[in-house]
């Protein structure tokens, strides 16, 4: 797949990811629709091929993960607890999944831009798309805060 590094590739596949992967994701769509989302068509592609699977990497040094599990990121909130990173960033999102040892919820627009957000204070984003996202992540890019709330820095 020529959208992926080998180096992505090679953590998908350790993670059990194939190429050819399409799992079912129809709890997935129905649960974040039950929390409120539009489960946009990037997103439920990003979901068939990448979501079930704890994939590791270094980061600076240190060993994260992330997942593409809705439940992971949204956990028993609402949509509304997350709107105003919709405002901030200007876009619809969709909670997807988490980054970074769960401290980072990871969200995509309906665009299929992927962003991180990191303490209610930290947003980036991870890539233009969720291929851009998962090499970026893979292969240990620092990622530079699109947003920082005033007095946290």
């Amino acid at each position: 797949m020529e959208r992926l590094s080998k180096k992505t590739i090679s953590i998908l596949e350790q993670s059990g990811w194939t190429t050819d992967r399409k799992i079912d994701i129809s709890s997935k769509v129905n649960y974040l629709e039950d929390k409120g989302y539009i489960v946009f068509d990037c997103v439920k592609e990003a979901l068939e091929q990448f979501s079930g699977m704890t994939c590791c990497y270094e980061y600076n040094g240190n060993l994260e993960d992330f997942r593409i599990e809705p439940e992971e990121g949204l956990g028993d909130l609402e949509r509304k607890h997350y709107k105003r990173y919709e405002v901030i960033i200007g876009a619809e999102l969709v909670v997807i999944g988490t980054a970074f040892r769960d401290n980072a919820v990871m969200f995509m627009s309906k665009t299929g831009e992927v962003y991180g957000v990191r303490d209610d204070y930290y947003i980036w984003e991870f890539g233009r798309d969720i291929y851009e996202a998962l090499n970026h992540l893979c292969e240990g890019k620092e990622f530079i805060p699109i947003y920082i709330e005033e007095g946290t820095e």
